[in-house]
Protein backbone atom coordinates (compact mmCIF):
# COMPACT_ATOMS: atom_id res chain seq x y z
CA UNK A 1 0.00 0.00 0.00
CA UNK A 2 1.45 3.20 -0.88
CA UNK A 3 0.24 6.46 0.83
CA UNK A 4 -0.36 9.49 -1.82
CA UNK A 5 -1.17 12.97 -1.71
CA UNK A 6 -3.99 15.13 -3.58
CA UNK A 7 -3.31 18.49 -4.22
CA UNK A 8 -5.47 20.80 -5.93
CA UNK A 9 -4.98 24.46 -7.70
CA UNK A 10 -8.28 26.05 -8.52
CA UNK A 11 -8.68 29.34 -9.90
CA UNK A 12 -10.81 31.51 -12.58
CA UNK A 13 -8.47 29.96 -15.24
CA UNK A 14 -8.96 26.27 -14.41
CA UNK A 15 -8.55 23.89 -12.36
CA UNK A 16 -5.28 21.54 -12.05
CA UNK A 17 -4.87 18.36 -9.47
CA UNK A 18 -2.07 16.30 -9.34
CA UNK A 19 -1.61 12.79 -7.31
CA UNK A 20 1.79 11.88 -6.13
CA UNK A 21 4.05 9.88 -3.94
CA UNK A 22 5.64 11.16 -0.57
CA UNK A 23 8.50 10.33 -2.33
CA UNK A 24 8.25 12.49 -5.73
CA UNK A 25 6.70 10.63 -8.25
CA UNK A 26 4.01 12.13 -9.92
CA UNK A 27 1.23 9.09 -10.65
CA UNK A 28 -1.77 11.36 -12.03
CA UNK A 29 -2.19 14.62 -13.37
CA UNK A 30 -6.06 16.10 -14.01
CA UNK A 31 -7.12 19.47 -15.57
CA UNK A 32 -10.71 21.26 -15.23
CA UNK A 33 -13.16 23.87 -15.01
CA UNK A 34 -12.93 27.38 -13.60
CA UNK A 35 -13.38 28.00 -9.96
CA UNK A 36 -16.04 31.16 -9.23
CA UNK A 37 -15.88 32.73 -5.83
CA UNK A 38 -18.30 31.55 -3.16
CA UNK A 39 -20.20 34.50 -3.54
CA UNK A 40 -20.67 34.76 -7.26
CA UNK A 41 -23.79 32.89 -8.73
CA UNK A 42 -23.76 29.38 -9.11
CA UNK A 43 -20.81 29.30 -7.28
CA UNK A 44 -21.30 25.14 -6.40
CA UNK A 45 -21.59 24.34 -9.56
CA UNK A 46 -18.70 25.70 -10.76
CA UNK A 47 -16.56 24.03 -7.30
CA UNK A 48 -18.04 20.95 -7.98
CA UNK A 49 -17.44 20.75 -11.99
CA UNK A 50 -13.95 22.02 -11.75
CA UNK A 51 -12.84 19.90 -8.98
CA UNK A 52 -14.94 16.86 -9.91
CA UNK A 53 -12.92 16.85 -13.65
CA UNK A 54 -9.41 17.25 -12.42
CA UNK A 55 -10.09 15.01 -8.97
CA UNK A 56 -11.43 12.25 -11.38
CA UNK A 57 -8.18 12.44 -13.89
CA UNK A 58 -5.77 12.37 -11.62
CA UNK A 59 -7.03 9.82 -9.19
CA UNK A 60 -6.87 7.30 -12.32
CA UNK A 61 -3.30 7.08 -10.81
CA UNK A 62 -4.46 5.51 -7.72
CA UNK A 63 -4.14 1.51 -7.76
CA UNK A 64 -6.47 -0.29 -5.15
CA UNK A 65 -5.35 -0.38 -1.79
CA UNK A 66 -3.14 2.93 -2.08
CA UNK A 67 -4.73 5.43 0.12
CA UNK A 68 -4.69 9.73 0.05
CA UNK A 69 -2.80 10.80 2.73
CA UNK A 70 -3.07 14.29 2.49
CA UNK A 71 -4.97 16.36 0.25
CA UNK A 72 -4.17 20.18 0.01
CA UNK A 73 -6.28 22.42 -1.49
CA UNK A 74 -5.74 26.01 -3.09
CA UNK A 75 -8.63 27.56 -3.92
CA UNK A 76 -9.50 30.96 -5.00
CA UNK A 77 -12.24 32.75 -2.84
CA UNK A 78 -14.03 29.11 -2.85
CA UNK A 79 -12.00 26.96 0.21
CA UNK A 80 -14.62 26.41 2.48
CA UNK A 81 -16.64 25.13 -0.16
CA UNK A 82 -13.73 23.04 -1.93
CA UNK A 83 -13.51 21.26 1.31
CA UNK A 84 -16.46 20.37 1.33
CA UNK A 85 -16.67 18.89 -1.97
CA UNK A 86 -13.41 17.22 -1.97
CA UNK A 87 -14.23 15.45 1.20
CA UNK A 88 -16.98 13.85 -1.21
CA UNK A 89 -14.95 13.07 -3.99
CA UNK A 90 -11.61 11.86 -2.13
CA UNK A 91 -11.51 9.24 1.54
CA UNK A 92 -8.57 11.44 2.30
CA UNK A 93 -7.38 11.31 6.45
CA UNK A 94 -5.54 14.98 6.54
CA UNK A 95 -7.96 18.04 4.15
CA UNK A 96 -6.27 21.17 4.29
CA UNK A 97 -7.93 24.03 2.14
CA UNK A 98 -6.08 27.08 1.88
CA UNK A 99 -7.60 30.83 2.42
CA UNK A 100 -5.77 31.46 -1.19
CA UNK A 101 -4.25 30.02 -4.01
CA UNK A 102 -1.65 32.14 -3.79
CA UNK A 103 0.02 30.17 -0.86
CA UNK A 104 0.43 27.56 -3.14
CA UNK A 105 1.79 29.82 -6.06
CA UNK A 106 3.94 31.12 -3.28
CA UNK A 107 5.52 27.46 -2.52
CA UNK A 108 6.22 26.37 -6.12
CA UNK A 109 8.80 29.14 -5.82
CA UNK A 110 9.99 28.47 -2.22
CA UNK A 111 8.81 24.84 -1.23
CA UNK A 112 7.26 25.97 1.76
CA UNK A 113 9.30 28.78 2.68
CA UNK A 114 8.35 32.01 3.32
CA UNK A 115 8.16 35.33 0.79
CA UNK A 116 5.90 37.18 -1.27
CA UNK A 117 3.59 35.36 -3.66
CA UNK A 118 1.88 36.92 -6.86
CA UNK A 119 -0.48 35.67 -9.00
CA UNK A 120 -1.48 37.20 -12.45
CA UNK A 121 -4.15 35.41 -13.89
CA UNK A 122 -7.14 35.90 -15.16
CA UNK A 123 -7.23 38.04 -11.65
CA UNK A 124 -4.68 39.23 -9.07
CA UNK A 125 -3.79 38.81 -5.96
CA UNK A 126 -0.42 39.14 -3.78
CA UNK A 127 0.57 37.36 -0.59
CA UNK A 128 3.17 37.88 2.31
CA UNK A 129 4.15 34.45 4.58
CA UNK A 130 6.86 34.67 6.81
CA UNK A 131 8.11 32.67 10.21
CA UNK A 132 6.07 33.99 13.46
CA UNK A 133 3.83 36.62 12.00
CA UNK A 134 -0.05 37.18 10.20
CA UNK A 135 0.22 36.23 6.64
CA UNK A 136 -0.83 39.66 4.72
CA UNK A 137 -3.20 39.67 1.45
CA UNK A 138 -3.29 42.47 -0.95
CA UNK A 139 -5.55 42.51 -4.25
CA UNK A 140 -7.97 39.94 -4.55
CA UNK A 141 -10.62 42.08 -5.02
CA UNK A 142 -12.45 40.46 -8.31
CA UNK A 143 -12.97 41.87 -12.00
CA UNK A 144 -15.33 44.45 -10.81
CA UNK A 145 -13.54 46.62 -7.62
CA UNK A 146 -9.94 45.01 -8.77
CA UNK A 147 -7.68 42.74 -10.56
CA UNK A 148 -5.94 45.30 -12.47
CA UNK A 149 -2.91 43.82 -14.56
CA UNK A 150 -5.10 40.07 -14.64
CA UNK A 151 -5.68 38.70 -17.79
CA UNK A 152 -9.65 39.69 -17.63
CA UNK A 153 -8.40 43.46 -16.96
CA UNK A 154 -6.19 43.17 -20.00
CA UNK A 155 -8.64 42.02 -22.48
CA UNK A 156 -11.12 44.15 -21.04
CA UNK A 157 -8.82 47.22 -21.69
CA UNK A 158 -8.09 45.83 -25.25
CA UNK A 159 -11.79 45.63 -26.34
CA UNK A 160 -12.47 49.33 -24.47
CA UNK A 161 -9.13 50.96 -26.91
CA UNK A 162 -11.44 48.74 -29.69
CA UNK A 163 -14.05 50.56 -29.05
CA UNK A 164 -12.52 53.90 -29.08
CA UNK A 165 -10.68 53.05 -32.47
CA UNK A 166 -13.73 52.26 -34.01
CA UNK A 167 -15.50 55.36 -32.93
CA UNK A 168 -12.36 57.42 -33.71
CA UNK A 169 -11.84 58.79 -30.48
CA UNK A 170 -8.45 57.15 -29.97
CA UNK A 171 -5.74 55.67 -32.36
CA UNK A 172 -6.20 52.54 -34.83
CA UNK A 173 -4.90 49.58 -33.47
CA UNK A 174 -4.92 46.27 -34.91
CA UNK A 175 -7.19 45.06 -31.70
CA UNK A 176 -9.72 45.74 -33.16
CA UNK A 177 -9.54 43.49 -35.83
CA UNK A 178 -7.83 40.53 -34.03
CA UNK A 179 -10.32 40.76 -31.17
CA UNK A 180 -13.25 39.92 -33.67
CA UNK A 181 -11.63 37.59 -35.23
CA UNK A 182 -10.85 35.55 -32.20
CA UNK A 183 -13.95 35.41 -31.06
CA UNK A 184 -15.79 34.75 -34.44
CA UNK A 185 -16.87 38.14 -35.09
CA UNK A 186 -17.40 39.91 -38.50
CA UNK A 187 -16.68 42.98 -36.22
CA UNK A 188 -16.40 44.93 -32.86
CA UNK A 189 -20.40 45.11 -32.60
CA UNK A 190 -20.39 41.29 -32.83
CA UNK A 191 -17.98 41.24 -29.94
CA UNK A 192 -19.93 43.71 -28.40
CA UNK A 193 -23.16 41.62 -28.74
CA UNK A 194 -21.20 38.49 -26.99
CA UNK A 195 -19.98 40.55 -24.23
CA UNK A 196 -23.44 42.43 -23.40
CA UNK A 197 -25.39 39.21 -23.93
CA UNK A 198 -23.34 37.30 -21.32
CA UNK A 199 -22.68 34.86 -24.05
CA UNK A 200 -18.56 34.93 -22.94
CA UNK A 201 -17.61 33.98 -19.61
CA UNK A 202 -14.89 35.42 -17.57
CA UNK A 203 -12.39 33.32 -18.63
CA UNK A 204 -13.31 32.71 -22.55
CA UNK A 205 -12.89 36.82 -22.13
CA UNK A 206 -9.76 36.65 -20.45
CA UNK A 207 -8.34 34.31 -22.75
CA UNK A 208 -8.12 37.38 -25.08
CA UNK A 209 -5.01 38.55 -23.39
CA UNK A 210 -2.62 36.24 -25.42
CA UNK A 211 -3.94 37.65 -28.56
CA UNK A 212 -3.06 41.31 -27.21
CA UNK A 213 0.35 40.21 -26.32
CA UNK A 214 1.21 38.52 -29.49
CA UNK A 215 -0.35 41.84 -31.28
CA UNK A 216 2.13 44.22 -28.67
CA UNK A 217 5.11 41.83 -29.89
CA UNK A 218 4.26 42.50 -33.74
CA UNK A 219 4.35 46.30 -32.87
CA UNK A 220 1.31 47.84 -32.12
CA UNK A 221 1.42 50.85 -29.57
CA UNK A 222 -1.93 50.59 -28.13
CA UNK A 223 -1.31 46.40 -27.44
CA UNK A 224 2.16 47.61 -26.22
CA UNK A 225 0.48 50.31 -23.98
CA UNK A 226 -1.61 48.02 -22.32
CA UNK A 227 0.66 45.39 -20.93
CA UNK A 228 3.07 48.06 -20.02
CA UNK A 229 0.18 49.27 -17.52
CA UNK A 230 -0.75 45.91 -15.99
CA UNK A 231 3.13 45.50 -15.49
CA UNK A 232 2.56 48.95 -13.87
CA UNK A 233 -0.65 47.67 -11.90
CA UNK A 234 1.43 44.42 -11.15
CA UNK A 235 4.36 46.28 -9.33
CA UNK A 236 2.07 48.63 -7.53
CA UNK A 237 0.21 45.21 -6.05
CA UNK A 238 3.59 44.08 -5.04
CA UNK A 239 5.52 47.15 -3.47
CA UNK A 240 1.96 47.69 -1.43
CA UNK A 241 2.70 43.63 -0.22
CA UNK A 242 6.35 44.57 0.57
CA UNK A 243 5.05 47.63 2.47
CA UNK A 244 2.72 45.60 4.28
CA UNK A 245 5.06 42.87 5.23
CA UNK A 246 8.18 44.12 7.30
CA UNK A 247 7.90 40.78 9.40
CA UNK A 248 9.95 38.87 6.60
CA UNK A 249 13.20 37.80 7.31
CA UNK A 250 16.29 38.62 5.22
CA UNK A 251 16.13 34.77 3.65
CA UNK A 252 12.33 35.73 3.10
CA UNK A 253 12.77 38.48 0.75
CA UNK A 254 11.88 36.88 -2.66
CA UNK A 255 8.75 37.28 -4.73
CA UNK A 256 7.35 34.47 -6.42
CA UNK A 257 5.75 35.39 -9.67
CA UNK A 258 3.13 33.21 -11.24
CA UNK A 259 -0.27 32.81 -13.29
CA UNK A 260 -0.48 32.96 -17.33
CA UNK A 261 0.33 36.73 -17.53
CA UNK A 262 3.78 36.04 -16.11
CA UNK A 263 4.80 33.61 -18.38
CA UNK A 264 8.56 33.44 -17.97
CA UNK A 265 10.52 35.08 -20.42
CA UNK A 266 7.02 37.48 -21.65
CA UNK A 267 6.05 40.86 -22.03
CA UNK A 268 4.71 41.39 -18.64
CA UNK A 269 7.54 39.80 -16.67
CA UNK A 270 9.65 41.02 -18.47
CA UNK A 271 8.92 44.67 -17.54
CA UNK A 272 7.56 44.35 -14.29
CA UNK A 273 11.42 42.39 -13.06
CA UNK A 274 12.60 45.44 -14.50
CA UNK A 275 10.25 47.06 -11.95
CA UNK A 276 10.75 45.46 -9.11
CA UNK A 277 14.27 46.14 -9.38
CA UNK A 278 13.82 49.67 -9.26
CA UNK A 279 10.98 49.79 -6.46
CA UNK A 280 12.31 46.78 -4.54
CA UNK A 281 15.51 46.37 -4.40
CA UNK A 282 16.09 44.29 -1.14
CA UNK A 283 13.92 41.46 -2.12
CA UNK A 284 14.62 39.10 -5.37
CA UNK A 285 12.65 37.39 -7.85
CA UNK A 286 12.35 33.74 -7.78
CA UNK A 287 10.39 32.59 -11.11
CA UNK A 288 9.32 28.78 -10.58
CA UNK A 289 9.94 26.39 -12.27
CA UNK A 290 6.92 24.42 -11.72
CA UNK A 291 3.24 25.58 -11.48
CA UNK A 292 0.96 26.48 -8.18
CA UNK A 293 -0.36 23.11 -8.34
CA UNK A 294 3.32 21.62 -7.56
CA UNK A 295 3.66 24.19 -4.54
CA UNK A 296 0.35 23.21 -3.23
CA UNK A 297 2.28 19.50 -3.18
CA UNK A 298 5.01 20.68 -1.35
CA UNK A 299 2.95 22.33 0.98
CA UNK A 300 0.84 19.13 1.77
CA UNK A 301 4.49 16.98 2.11
CA UNK A 302 4.97 19.75 4.91
CA UNK A 303 1.76 19.32 6.48
CA UNK A 304 2.84 15.27 6.58
CA UNK A 305 6.04 15.98 8.15
CA UNK A 306 8.41 14.94 5.54
CA UNK A 307 11.44 17.13 4.14
CA UNK A 308 11.59 18.52 1.30
CA UNK A 309 15.25 18.48 -0.21
CA UNK A 310 16.74 18.91 -3.27
CA UNK A 311 16.79 15.94 -4.67
CA UNK A 312 12.90 15.84 -4.44
CA UNK A 313 12.58 19.19 -5.74
CA UNK A 314 14.76 18.26 -9.18
CA UNK A 315 12.82 14.79 -9.33
CA UNK A 316 9.78 16.61 -9.39
CA UNK A 317 10.76 19.52 -11.75
CA UNK A 318 11.82 17.16 -14.41
CA UNK A 319 8.55 15.38 -14.19
CA UNK A 320 6.63 18.29 -14.81
CA UNK A 321 9.04 19.57 -17.59
CA UNK A 322 7.96 15.92 -19.50
CA UNK A 323 3.97 16.91 -18.28
CA UNK A 324 2.12 19.28 -21.11
CA UNK A 325 -1.30 18.99 -18.74
CA UNK A 326 0.52 21.09 -16.40
CA UNK A 327 3.01 23.17 -18.15
CA UNK A 328 0.36 24.60 -20.40
CA UNK A 329 -1.34 27.96 -19.43
CA UNK A 330 -4.12 27.58 -21.86
CA UNK A 331 -7.56 28.63 -19.86
CA UNK A 332 -9.81 25.89 -19.56
CA UNK A 333 -13.20 26.76 -20.54
CA UNK A 334 -16.42 26.45 -18.27
CA UNK A 335 -19.10 24.20 -19.41
CA UNK A 336 -21.86 26.15 -20.66
CA UNK A 337 -24.99 26.73 -18.91
CA UNK A 338 -27.51 29.37 -19.00
CA UNK A 339 -27.06 30.91 -15.45
CA UNK A 340 -23.25 31.92 -16.13
CA UNK A 341 -22.60 35.53 -16.21
CA UNK A 342 -19.66 37.92 -16.08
Amino acid sequence: MTDLILAVDGGQTGTVAVLASIGGVIRGVGRGGPIRHHEEPDAERFVRDGLGAAVAAAMLGAADGDVVAVSCLAMTGSAALADRVIRELVPARRCTALASDTFAALASGTAGGGGIGLIAGTGTVALAHGRGADDVLVGGWGWLLGDEGGGFWIAMEALKAAARDVDGTAPSTALTREVAERLGQNDLRGVYNLVTGQRLDRTAIAALATCVVAIAEAGDPVAAAILDRAADRLADLVVATVAAAPFLDEDERLIVPSGGVLRPGGWVLTRLIAQLAVRTPAFRVVVPQVPPVIGAYYLALGLAGIQIDHALRDRVTEQVRAMPALTSKTAIASPAHPTDSL
